[in-house]
């Protein structure tokens, strides 16, 4: 029974997910998929926020180096301002179903404090398995949130 609503919430997360890799043509499938999630969480009145990440990989069993790397830039304009941030993740695993992760954006070196309001975020996965797939991508707004 567990294991029906398991593969029944990662087949609809997947289904979610899969809109996000639509522009790649049939001929050269993605072997992954990434979705930013809304909201971000504002941290430290602005010094970060917090976005969850979903991806999805192929099925691998951890082999003590990288399999994938996820990269996330978030922009807000603040006022007359811009708000900007990189944060990035090595992934070590893929189950072949959805997983999420947590990423801190900091703002970037001369940047404006993020705030609560609409950012544009950019997510990038990219897959070492051969062959070498294309980078998943989304870009998309989301809502930042205290």
């Amino acid at each position: 029974m567990a294991l029906a609503v398991t593969a029944i919430v990662a087949g609809t997360l997947v289904a979610s997910v899969a809109p996000v890799s639509a522009d790649v043509s049939a001929d050269s499938p993605s072997l992954g998929l990434v979705r930013v999630e809304s909201p971000a969480t504002l941290q430290a009145r602005g010094a970060a926020i917090t976005v969850r990440v979903t991806f999805v990989g192929p099925a691998s069993n951890p082999s003590g180096f990288p399999l994938g790397y996820l990269s996330l830039t978030v922009t807000e304009r603040v006022g007359q301002q811009i708000a900007t941030g990189t944060a990035s993740a090595s992934i070590g695993w893929f189950t072949g179903g959805a997983e999420s992760i947590e990423l801190t954006v900091l703002p970037s070196p001369g940047s404006a404090p993020f705030r609560r309001g609409t950012a544009f975020a950019s997510a990038t996965l990219n897959i070492n398995f051969f062959p070498n797939p294309p980078p998943a991508t989304d870009q998309r707004e989301i809502q930042i949130v205290r």
